[in-house]
């Protein structure tokens, strides 16, 4: 005989499987709207055509969070090798890159990690870095774009160039850390040192060029760009829980993009899972006994200030748990991952439900900085994220994301379906287990403990994410 949950599932499948209703979202999302810069005038169009689909689905307190930003807006880039030869290159700014006119000797620092910074060090002083930008492979940990800017900054270095790993002609972007709180003084929302991303091909040239003169060259790189003063928002809606409203299970995705692309796979896809799991559970809210809040971030991917904003202005005692969309809804469904942030007694729980319901996924338990489950994990809140694999699995990084090719044609219906079906079964779950885990939330000292064991503490601390 079947219990209650079982049949609330099998409608949430059926709901979930006879509808093309996320795929016209996130058509009109990228087709019609566009990339979703924070701070730019696509992205407050993206939050209110979301905020009219909670409204439309039924969702309960559903409101724009509005927070004040420093935005950033590209204008014209241009590298030029003048030795050994002269050559010109397709280059892009890094958002938060300043205006620049410099000519200056290049130093080839390789992966960019922080061996290779110590093993040429004041060698770089000067001179403009050429690096790999991402340079993991699919279940590797490597250092982030903007620890390597960092490392750029304290040895010295007048410029960093990022190479995009993965061939097709496609430029790397992705921010480098400003100070974008409108309170700090203007002159600091820009970061130190230009930055500048270029494709697999043309820094492959580059160094092609500059090893047959026994590795040396000078370039000429000139920028104009501008930062401004702009507002962001997040789009929140919630199920209000029947029982025990105060508590809180989250999930969300970040719906801004970078203004290169469109945002498809990162993270159009993991916004329009949440919403859609949102959708498919309002249906069956007298049965869920916590309150579901769905978030669409703004402004994940320059600082994840969305998700900041709203973990600094919450109480986190009231979540139960963070579910973090980055990355969900992406191929063609059933290659799901969930990653739990440094949460090892949720394990058994994950891998009993997996196992109860007939859907595996694989499980990781590692600590991530770079997307938005991490504020709220700083504030000692269980988190975890999401994702699903898609046809970049075999891929450098990120694959096609940030870059021109993160396009609504790699993103398939089906893989929006089988996403917002996990994650509302997940989420419904997670709402009304009495067996939950106690995941109390960490003190302000065992989230050190955590950053520190996960060697997190010193970026942390660097970023102003945490006081030293």
């Amino acid at each position: 005989m079947k219990n209650a949950t079982q049949t609330v599932e099998q409608q949430i499948l059926g709901d979930s499987w006879t509808t093309d209703e996320p795929m016209q979202v996130l058509r009109e999302l990228c087709d019609d709207i566009g990339h979703r810069f924070g701070g730019s005038e696509s992205e407050r169009q993206g939050g209110e055509l979301l905020k009219r689909k909670m409204e439309e689905y039924g969702l309960e307190n559903v409101r724009i969070e509005e927070f004040s930003l420093a935005s950033w807006e590209r204008g014209s880039a241009s590298l030029k090798l003048l030795e050994p030869v002269e050559r010109d290159f397709s280059c892009i700014a890094m958002p938060y890159c300043p205006s620049a006119d410099l000519n200056a000797e290049i130093i080839d620092v390789g992966e960019g990690e922080q061996a290779d910074y110590e093993r040429l060090g004041d060698a770089i002083k000067g001179k403009i870095v050429i690096t790999d930008a991402e340079t993991n492979k699919p279940g590797e940990r490597k250092s982030h774009r903007i620890v390597k800017y960092m490392w750029a900054v304290e040895y010295g270095a007048a410029a960093i160039v990022y190479i995009n790993q993965n061939p097709g002609m496609l430029h790397i972007t992705g921010a480098l850390f400003g100070h974008t709180s409108i309170h700090n003084p203007p002159e600091q929302w820009e970061v130190p040192i230009p930055g500048v991303g270029v494709s697999w091909e043309a820094g492959s040239s580059i160094r092609r060029l500059t090893e047959r003169s026994g590795g040396s060259g000078r370039m000429h790189l000139q920028l104009t760009n501008r930062t401004f003063a702009s507002t962001s928002r997040n789009v929140i809606g919630e199920i209000v829980g029947s029982e025990q409203p105060d508590e809180v299970v989250l999930m969300g995705g970040h719906f801004d993009g970078h203004d290169i692309a469109q945002g498809a796979g990162d993270d159009g896809a993991g916004t329009i899972t949440g919403l859609e799991a949102a959708r498919l559970l309002v249906k069956h809210k007298d049965s869920i006994t916590r309150t579901v809040r769905v978030i669409c971030f703004g402004s994940e991917e320059i600082g994840l200030l969305g998700s900041f904003h709203h973990a600094q202005n919450t109480d986190p005692d009231s979540y139960r748990f963070v579910l973090n969309l980055d990355g969900a809804g992406r191929g063609e469904g059933g290659h799901e991952q969930v990653t739990l942030c440094d949460r090892p007694e949720l394990r058994p729980w994950f891998e009993r439900w997996s196992q109860d319901h007939h859907y595996a996924f694989e499980l990781k338990d590692q600590v991530s900085a770079y997307s938005d489950h991490y504020p709220f994990a700083l504030r000692g809140v269980a988190a975890g994220t999401l994702n699903a694999q898609d046809s970049t699995a075999g891929m450098i990084g990120r694959g096609y994301g940030h870059t021109e090719a993160d396009t609504l044609d790699k993103v398939h219906l089906r893989g929006l379906q089988m996403s917002a079906a996990l994650v509302s079964r997940l989420v419904y779950s997670i709402a009304n287990a009495d067996d939950w885990p106690a995941s109390e939330r960490r003190t302000d000292a065992q989230v050190r403990e955590m950053l520190e064991k996960n060697k997190f503490l010193e970026a942390a601390v660097r970023t102003g994410y945490l006081k030293g």
